[in-house]
C-alpha cells in the first residue's frame, strides 16, 4: 500500500521557479514569493529547476531565503528540489541543496569549478594569488557538495549493500571491499562521461587513502590529535609535520623534487584534506551519519559481540567505531567524487548518473530504482504504522 508522502513529494501548488539566469532581478521576483510560503505555513517547499546557472551570489541568496527561519525560531521550511530539464552549474549546487531531489528522466546536471572574469591585466604576483583563491574556493565548493550529499549518498551504498556478497561470489574476488563493490555496480549504469569522472575520483581517493594511512596514522599513533588540552595551533603543527615527513618519503625516489617547486601546494592540498577529514570524522554530523546507516556495517557476528558487552555505553561506542571505519572509506570517496566535479571546464551528468553518483534521489518514472520516497510510503501495514524514514533523511 502506498500512502504519499509530502516530504518526497514536489507539490506545485507551494513552489517557486528557478527557470533562465540565476541573477539579482531573479531573486527580486522569487522574494515576495518565498517569504509568502514560508508565512502561509512552515510545510515543505518545492523549488523546480531549469537554468544554465548564473551568479553564485545570487544563487546563495536564494538558498538562504529557502532556508530561513521565523520569528517564532521555526524549523527551516524543508526543500523538494525538481530539475525539470537543465540544473547547471549554480543551479546544480542548488538542486543538491535539496533535502530531497528529484530530477526528470531527460535532464542534464552540469558541475565545474569556480570561475572568475578579469577586466584587468594580470600581473605575476595578482595570477598566483588568483590561482591560490580559486583553489581554495574549489576545495570549499568541494566539501559543501560532499555535506550536501551525503546522506543520500550513503542511502545509495547501504542500499546495495546485499549486492557486494553476491559480485564477490559471481567475480570470484573474495576480498572486494565494500567501496570497490560499490563502485563497481554503480559503474555498470553509468554513461561513458560518469565513468571517466568516477575514474578521475577513484585516482584521488588512492592518494586520499596512502595519506590517511600514512600521516594520519602516525598523527593518531602519536595521539596528537586526541589531547583536548592542545591549542588549535598545536593540532596543526602536529598534522603538518606528518604531512611533510609523509612527502618526504613518498618522493624518495625523485632527485629533483622539492617542496619549492610544487611541494608546498601540495603541502597545502594535504593539510586541507586532512584538516576536513578529521573535523567531519570527528564531527556529531558524521556520527548521527554512522548511528542511522550503522547497523547495515555490522555482520551478525560482530552485532553479537557487541550485544555480549557489559553496558549501554560500551555497546554504543563499540557500533560507532565499527560504523565510523566501515564508513569513512566511502565518505572519503565521496568527496574525491566532489572534488573531481568541481574541476575543469565541463562536468555533464544524465539523471541517472546523478542517481547512481548519490547527487539526487529519484529519476521520476523510474520506480524499480530505491528511494527513500518509496521506503517511506510503502507500507504492509495500515497507514498509522508509519516508519521511522517518512522523517526527513
Amino acid at each position: 500500500m502506498i500512502v504519499p508522502n509530502p516530504n518526497f513529494r514536489p507539490n506545485p501548488s507551494r513552489a517557486v521557479y528557478i527557470q533562465g539566469l540565476i541573477d539579482d532581478p531573479m531573486l527580486d521576483r522569487l522574494t515576495p514569493t518565498i517569504i509568502g510560503l514560508q508565512s502561509a505555513s512552515r510545510d515543505p517547499i518545492t523549488v523546480y529547476i531549469d537554468s544554465r546557472g548564473g551568479q553564485v551570489t545570487s544563487a546563495e541568496a536564494i538558498l538562504r531565503l529557502l532556508t530561513a527561519s521565523n520569528q517564532d525560531s521555526a524549523s527551516p521550511c524543508r526543500l523538494i528540489t525538481v530539475v525539470t530539464g537543465r540544473a547547471l552549474s549554480s543551479a546544480a549546487d542548488l538542486l543538491s541543496s535539496g533535502d530531497y531531489a528529484v530530477a526528470y528522466p531527460e535532464s542534464t546536471i552540469f558541475y565545474h569549478g569556480v570561475r572568475q572574469t578579469l577586466a584587468t591585466p594580470v600581473t605575476v604576483e595578482f595570477g598566483s594569488a588568483l590561482t591560490e583563491r580559486l583553489k581554495i574556493s574549489n576545495d570549499q565548493s568541494a566539501m559543501a557538495l560532499a555535506r550536501k550529499t551525503e546522506w543520500r549518498f550513503m542511502f545509495r551504498f547501504v542500499m546495495m549493500t546485499p549486492e557486494f556478497t553476491t559480485l564477490r561470489q559471481t567475480t570470484n574476488r573474495p576480498s572486494l571491499t565494500p567501496l570497490d563493490s560499490f563502485i563497481e555496480l554503480i559503474s555498470q549504469n553509468l554513461s561513458w562521461y560518469a565513468n571517466e569522472l568516477v575514474k578521475r575520483a577513484r585516482e584521488r581517493h588512492g592518494r586520499y587513502h596512502k595519506l590517511l594511512d600514512g600521516a594520519l596514522a602516525a598523527a593518531y599513533k602519536n595521539k596528537v590529535l586526541l589531547k583536548p588540552q592542545q591549542r588549535p595551533a598545536q593540532v596543526e603543527s602536529a598534522i603538518i609535520k606528518k604531512i611533510i615527513d609523509f612527502e618526504v618519503r613518498a618522493h624518495k625516489n625523485e632527485p629533483d623534487w622539492s617542496f619549492r617547486t610544487g611541494g608546498l601546494a601540495r603541502l597545502n592540498d594535504d593539510y586541507f584534506l586532512l584538516n576536513e577529514y578529521i573535523s567531519s570524522s570527528q564531527s556529531d554530523h558524521f556520527k548521527k551519519l554512522c548511528k542511522r546507516w550503522g547497523p547495515f556495517a555490522l555482520t551478525p557476528q560482530e552485532t553479537e559481540g557487541i550485544m555480549a558487552l557489559p553496558d549501554d555505553a560500551a555497546r554504543e561506542e563499540a557500533r560507532l567505531e565499527k560504523a565510523r571505519r566501515y564508513f569513512q572509506p566511502v565518505w572519503a570517496f565521496l568527496v574525491a567524487l566532489c572534488h573531481a566535479l568541481q574541476e575543469g571546464e565541463e562536468n555533464y551528468l544524465t539523471a541517472l548518473d546523478a542517481y547512481w553518483l548519490g547527487l539526487i534521489d529519484e529519476v521520476i518514472g523510474f520506480p524499480e530504482l530505491k528511494s527513500m520516497r518509496l521506503l517511506s510510503e510503502f507500507h504492509p501495514d495500515p497507514p498509522n504504522d508509519m516508519p521511522p524514514e517518512t522523517a526527513a533523511a
